[in-house]
Parts: structure tokens; sequence; C-alpha cells
């Protein structure tokens, strides 16, 4: 079936048309700094997106959705500035922390950054995930069902 694709081909080359990652990165450090870098800055971004701009009401397109901060305009409000808040925490300190960590990418051996890079991506899904189940579980003591306010 490949055959049958370059014969239909001919001379033309697709890869020609992708860019030349080791251009536009320089080397594999910066690669892997990039990497680990993106997820805590994309975290931060949304803390602060939820924190200074959340959407008014309930909505399924944006917004940190969750049954019981759903259930009630006041849950909604309260459910978007607690994600707001944890995940700009959250994101900055990991921000900071990848940076520092990363810098020891420099002078490495290509497999020994990369499974170092994949320690700290590992790392960074465990802080969301555990910031997800936080945010829930206040959302869920905090207010019942219908979106009222526990007393």
């Amino acid at each position: 079936m490949v055959d049958f694709v370059k014969s239909l081909l001919g001379d033309f080359d697709p890869t020609a048309f992708l860019p030349d990652l080791w251009a536009i990165f320089g080397n594999l450090d910066t690669a892997l700094r990039v990497v680990v870098l993106a997820g805590p800055l994309c975290l931060l971004g949304l803390g602060l997106l939820y924190l200074l701009a959340p959407p008014d009401e309930a909505n399924h397109i944006f917004g940190y959705r969750l049954f019981w901060g759903m259930s009630s305009v006041e849950a909604w409000q309260f459910t978007q500035k607690l994600a707001g808040i944890v995940w700009s925490i959250l994101g900055f300190v990991l921000c900071i922390v990848m940076t520092v960590q990363s810098g020891k990418f420099q002078g490495m051996e290509a497999d020994a950054m990369a499974y170092l890079a994949m320690k700290y991506l590992l790392v960074e899904l465990v802080c969301v995930v555990v910031s997800i189940l936080l945010i829930n579980l206040t959302v869920f003591v905090c207010f019942n069902h219908k979106g009222i306010l526990r007393e």
C-alpha cells in the first residue's frame, strides 16, 4: 500500500512542507522545555480566564462544568472563582518549578533528558488531577444537588 501511494506521488515529497523542528527549537533541550512548560502555562491561562472573565451563567461551552456547580447561578459563580484561584496558583507554581527543573536539561544525554521530561509531565498530570478532585469535592461539600448553599 505504501509503495502504491509512493508511485502515485512520483517525485513529490510531502515532508518538504513540514517545518524543520530543529531549526525552530534549536536543539532537544529547548524543545523539551517548551513541552514541559506548555501545561503549566495553559493552566495559568485558564485559571486567570476563569478568575478574571468567568461566564455569567452556566453553559455547555465554556467554564468549569460540574453537576453541582451548574445547579444555580450562585454555585456556578463559586465554582468558576474556585477553579480560577486554584488553577492560577497551581499554574504559577508549576511554571516556576518546571522552569527551574528544566534547567537540568542542558548537557544531558537525549534519552535521560526525555525520561526526565516525562517524569515532569507525569508530576504535572498528577497535580492537575488532584486539583480537579479538590475543586469537585469542595463544591460538593458547599452546595447540594439543587445548587443551594449548605449550612
